[in-house]
Formats: C-alpha cells, sequence, structure tokens
C-alpha cells in the first residue's frame, strides 16, 4: 500500500502544471425594481448574484491556458428571483500566436465593435433594456451558443475571428464573424477606437461599426451603427446608437440613445439612464431607468439599489 501511494504521489507531482491559480470573484445586487415590462407593474424587491471562478495555467514554454465559469443568479423582466445556473463556461490558449477561446464566449462583431452604453451600469441593466437598445452581438447564440473565437493584437490593431455552429450539426447555418479595430491617442490628450465587424451564416448577414472615445477628463462617448438582411426570417433593420457618460470624483453617469429603422415593421426608439455613487470597498448605489416605444406603445423600467463586488 505504501509503495502504492508513493508512486501515485510522484505521478501527481509529474503530472501538475509548472504554474497554476484559481482565482474566485463574486459580484451581489439588491434593490427595488418596477415598471410596466415587469408582469407586476408595481416596486418589486430584486437581488442577483454572480459567483466567478478562473483557474489559469501555464506551460514550460511560457504558454497560457485557462478555465473561467459562472454561477449567476440572473434576474430579468420576467425572472425576478429566478434560479441559480451555471453559465458563461469559457476554455481559452493564449500565447504569441494570439488567444484562442471556446465556449459561451462574445463573436468577432460584438468584440470589436462594441455597445453603446458607456455608463457605470444598473442593478437590472435598466440602461439597456429599452426598445431602442442594440447590443450588437447579432447573430450570436441563435444556434448551438458553443462559438470559438481568435483575438490577436499587433500595436493599435486588434482582429478577432470566430465561428458558432448549427445547432443540428448540417453546417448550412454557420455562424462565421470577422472584427477589426483601431485605437489612437490624440495629441490633446483623447483616445479614440474604431470597430468595424461584419457577420453572416447562410442566409443573414450583420454589419456593424463603432466609434468610441475617452476625453481624459471623465467624458467618454461612443457611436454605433448597425446594418442587419435578414433573409431567412425577421425584418432587415440599420440601428444607430449613441451613448454618453462623465465621472467626476465618486458620481458617475451615462445615458445613450437608441433607434431600429425596421424594413416592413414599426420603428423602435428608447433611451437609457444609469447614476452611480460610489461608496468605496466595493460598494457602489445605483439609479437607472430606460424608456422605448416599439411601435405598439411605450413601456419603461427602473431600478435602485446597490452593487457589491467582492
Amino acid at each position: 500500500m505504501k509503495k502504492i501511494l508513493y508512486a501515485s504521489t510522484i505521478l501527481g507531482a509529474m503530472a501538475a502544471p509548472a504554474m497554476a491559480d484559481i482565482a474566485i470573484s463574486g459580484e451581489a445586487k439588491m434593490g427595488i425594481v418596477g415598471g410596466d415590462i415587469y408582469d407586476n407593474d408595481d416596486a418589486q424587491f430584486f437581488n442577483d448574484f454572480t459567483l466567478t471562478v478562473e483557474a489559469t495555467g501555464e506551460t514550460d514554454t511560457g504558454l497560457s491556458f485557462g478555465l473561467i465559469v459562472e454561477m449567476i443568479k440572473e434576474d430579468g423582466p420576467q425572472t425576478v428571483n429566478g434560479p441559480i445556473s451555471v453559465d458563461s463556461e469559457e476554455v481559452f490558449i493564449s500565447g504569441a500566436f494570439g488567444t484562442l477561446s471556446l465556449g459561451a464566449v462574445d463573436g468577432a462583431l460584438y468584440t470589436q465593435v462594441g455597445e453603446a452604453a458607456v455608463g457605470p451600469g444598473t442593478i437590472a441593466d435598466d440602461e439597456t433594456l429599452h426598445a431602442g437598445y442594440n447590443d450588437n452581438a447579432g447573430l450570436d447564440e441563435s444556434e448551438d451558443a458553443q462559438i470559438l473565437r481568435y483575438d490577436y493584437d499587433f500595436g493599435d490593431f486588434g482582429i478577432s475571428a470566430s465561428l458558432e455552429q448549427d445547432d443540428n450539426g448540417a453546417g448550412s447555418d454557420d455562424i462565421y464573424a470577422v472584427g477589426v479595430s483601431y485605437q489612437t491617442s490624440l495629441s490633446s490628450g483623447t483616445d479614440l477606437r474604431f470597430g468595424l465587424g461584419y457577420q453572416s451564416n447562410s442566409n443573414d448577414e450583420v454589419i456593424g461599426a463603432s466609434v468610441s472615445t475617452d476625453f481624459g477628463n471623465g467624458l467618454t462617448g461612443a457611436v454605433t451603427f448597425t446594418t442587419a438582411d435578414m433573409d431567412a426570417g425577421g425584418d432587415d433593420y440599420d440601428h444607430v446608437g449613441i451613448g454618453i457618460g462623465y465621472q467626476v470624483d465618486a458620481v458617475a453617469f451615462g445615458i445613450n440613445y437608441g433607434k431600429f429603422d425596421y424594413d416592413g415593421a414599426d420603428d423602435a426608439d428608447g433611451v437609457g439612464l444609469d447614476v452611480a455613487y460610489d461608496l468605496g470597498g466595493g460598494a457602489v448605489a445605483q439609479f437607472g431607468y430606460g424608456t422605448g416605444d416599439d411601435g405598439t406603445g411605450r413601456s419603461d423600467s427602473y431600478s435602485l439599489g446597490m452593487t457589491l463586488s467582492f
């Protein structure tokens, strides 16, 4: 028995990675939410949390690899006090060649184009729930939700390419995407970033572009434009999103506007607002409001509470 135990110990030591680390972080939210996007229009209690586990290692030759997974209790308009789930799993490997990620990751279009909301956020994401908001994910997760993405940065340029396979295995609706970005700093201290992305399957295609800026004085902004040709179902659309953020000391706020111009359907637009006060130590008080019109009527949402980071 001792010989077997000793041999097992040696084999375990030989198999252990040269460098390994496991980190756990968390975020909890609590407060009240309301608005007519919820089943019950009255104010109601709200809480959710996310526990993130990140395990990383490195080979003897300097190749990095890792796993990221989240345990989530994620509430939404119809799931206040919803169930706990494990999501956002991602496995990656990285080196001089770039980074290759596989799992519930963003596609190349979103990675390089991004969103218009640049404020501090809210406990219930009210600033992004309005009818005019577009997260620019395009066709992501419309098939098997397992995305393979490659990223590489060289100087001020970045490139991404991604593939999401057809969920029935036929391959006819595989989703391909590519994206590029360029960032530069002006003599005035302003940082600029330009993003461009393309996404397609056998029937639909989405093109997105963005310009974002950080003026270096607490003021930030973003403009996004997306056009979609949806032959397989749904309506073609053009979308414009505009976001402005500002932070001074512990106070931060953001406002964004978005509009969908649909072919063959009513247009939709909306506005989102988020305000936050940093209490220090990982605690932030937040207020959010969103309102939008999807062509059939106006709806809104609001939230007030705290986000606690660990």
